[in-house]
């Protein structure tokens, strides 16, 4: 009796330690780090896709530093209930100053180019419109609708479509295929516990930022911000904000598709490779 007394007290410690070592493996996967397998290509040549890092999940590695690798989750409120995750580099941190033109973005003294997959809207004339209208036809489906305005037509396509249309339009139509510009504008990275200046175009950058922050409560008319059925010129920002670029900028999802990224999406900073099928990011701090 004796012994089988001491066989479970054994077989009771032996459990006991095994739920113990589970729980601390995931208190630290779940609040310090985890190893994560990259399925994005989207930080290619810093880190290729399937690569094997190592995400700091503390307080600390949840605060971005220029130009760190972070791991983020969509702020889109479309995206609210299975929001989707990205990896990019941050450019931006709060208070930086973005100006925003047709070209690209100027951020801290530095140009970055559009993404060939950001959409815009074009212009065809008449001159053009069957031709143009045949090339839509060959486009997916989110790209075939235009409508008519004088003097031709409109339609939204992305850079790297409209390339397309360009490259098979006859060389005579080429002139009359052009791009909307819409006016360049700039505006600041909100701060935590700072009021802002809001115009009409900075709103477009803050716009998804003010609408979580007020519970989808905020109204948009006419270019101006309306909160209680009253407009108002500032927003107070209760937490700061993020602008993120990815390394592999021409299919990458980032900050030009998703706008400032709030620090309560933030999942951690990428400081490690364990594993990688080149050789050289084996075992490497990530820069």
């Amino acid at each position: 009796m004796q012994r089988k007394k001491k066989n479970r007290t054994y077989y009771l410690k032996w459990l006991a330690g095994v739920l113990l070592l589970a729980a601390l493996v995931m208190g630290i996967r779940l609040f310090l780090v985890e190893s994560l397998h990259l399925s994005t290509d989207s930080m290619e040549t810093s880190l290729h896709q399937g690569d094997f890092v190592l995400l700091d999940k503390t307080p600390f590695g949840k605060q971005p530093k220029r130009n760190a690798t972070m791991m983020f989750y969509s702020p889109l409120r479309k995206d609210t209930v299975h929001p989707p995750v990205f990896v990019s580099r941050c450019i931006a941190l709060p208070g930086d100053t973005i100006r925003v033109t047709h070209t690209g973005y100027r951020i801290n003294g530095k140009e970055y180019p559009h993404s060939p997959h950001a959409q815009a809207s074009y212009f065809m004339a008449n001159h053009g419109k069957e031709a143009f209208i045949r090339l839509l036809k060959k486009l997916p489906e989110r790209s075939r609708e235009w409508k008519a305005v004088d003097g031709g037509i409109t339609c939204v396509l992305t850079s790297f479509e409209a390339y397309q249309i360009k490259e098979e339009l006859p060389a005579y139509l080429r002139s009359y295929f052009r791009m909307y510009s819409s006016p360049d504008y700039q505006f600041i990275v909100p701060q935590k516990d700072r009021a802002y200046a809001l115009d009409s175009l900075s709103l477009l950058a803050c716009r998804e930022a003010i609408l979580n922050e007020t519970e989808g409560k905020a109204v948009f008319k006419d270019g101006k911000l309306f909160l209680d059925g009253k407009q108002t010129n500032f927003f107070f920002f209760r937490q700061n904000y993020y602008w993120f670029l990815s390394d592999y900028r021409d299919v990458a999802i980032d900050s030009r598709h998703l706008g400032i990224i709030p620090e309560d999406h933030i999942l951690g900073h990428i400081f490690f490779c364990w594993y990688s099928s080149d050789k050289n990011n084996r075992f490497t701090r990530v820069k």
